[in-house]
């Protein structure tokens, strides 16, 4: 297995310092979110690291926030597909990140326009190009449950359906109280990146804050919370799992607002899946 650093881990430093940590710390490369730094200095900035820092970008995922160019990125990824596309091609990763939309039916306008999108961006790319890795959702409220593409089964009848492969976040998983190892079950013979991550037990009143959820409660460095992220690591070996795991933290899981902290904390996590793989 090949252990990642999501550039999201650390979203507010610049990439040449995430690139550099990353190196120290043993990750074999980096999962690149796209941010506005990406868009400004172009995928030719990121492949001049890449090469700098023999680290390659093994994987591409959708910026976490909308802005300028991504405006609707949260709502649904289907617009952007032709640029995101292009950029995992040029920065040579192997695999991109497809976030499901906020859509409640597949005959509703998001719904018709999430499927008409990625099924066309996917055919395109025919085996030509990198995999697009379909991702399980979070539950941050009740409502993100009747979303299309949120049950493991239905995403997993999706997949098959159209040739998807998929990302499996771990953290996700948790936040519908799913039993990981059993949920591995939809994502085998299709899964291609792991999410790895921890979920934490939190103070009621910050269930009640969902836009809080991807700080504290979710997202967290393995051991920290109540995910069984050992087992499911020993789990994917058997299964003959040699993709990539990638660790998709918090910026406040890693001290990322206390640099000299940070490199500790992901050389332990570098370590984390060595040992449970050994």
């Amino acid at each position: 297995m090949l252990v990642s650093l999501s550039t999201g881990s650390l979203y507010f430093y610049p990439l040449r310092w995430t690139f550099a940590l990353a190196k120290r710390t043993g990750f074999d490369g980096v999962e690149l979110v796209i941010g506005p730094e990406v868009d400004l200095r172009g995928a030719a900035y990121v492949k001049q690291l890449s090469q700098e820092y023999q680290l390659p970008v093994l994987t591409v995922h959708p910026p976490l926030f909308g802005y300028r160019g991504w405006e609707e990125i949260n709502e649904n990824y289907a617009p952007y597909m032709e640029k995101a596309v292009e950029l995992t091609q040029s920065v040579g990763a192997k695999l991109m990140v497809v976030h499901p939309p906020r859509a409640y039916r597949y005959d509703d306008e998001e719904g018709q326009r999430f499927v008409k999108g990625v099924v066309t961006a996917r055919n395109s790319i025919n085996g030509k190009g990198p995999l697009l890795g379909v991702e399980n959702g979070a539950k941050f409220t009740g409502r993100d449950e009747t979303y299309i593409l949120r049950a493991l089964p239905e995403l997993r009848e999706f997949a098959d359906k159209h040739d998807f492969a998929m990302t499996l976040d771990t953290a996700h998983i948790g936040t519908f109280e799913l039993d990981l190892l059993a949920s591995l079950e939809f994502f085998d013979g299709r899964v291609a990146n792991v999410h790895l991550s921890d979920l934490r037990d939190v103070p009621h009143w910050l269930l009640n804050q969902p836009r809080l959820h991807s700080y504290y409660r979710q997202h967290q460095l393995p051991g920290t919370g109540t995910l069984p992220l050992r087992a499911l690591l020993r789990e994917l070996k058997q299964r003959g799992y040699n993709g990539t795991v990638t660790y998709e933290l918090s910026p406040l899981a890693v001290d990322a607002l206390t640099p000299w902290r940070v490199e500790k904390k992901l050389r332990a996590a570098v370590e984390f899946v060595r040992e449970a793989i050994r």
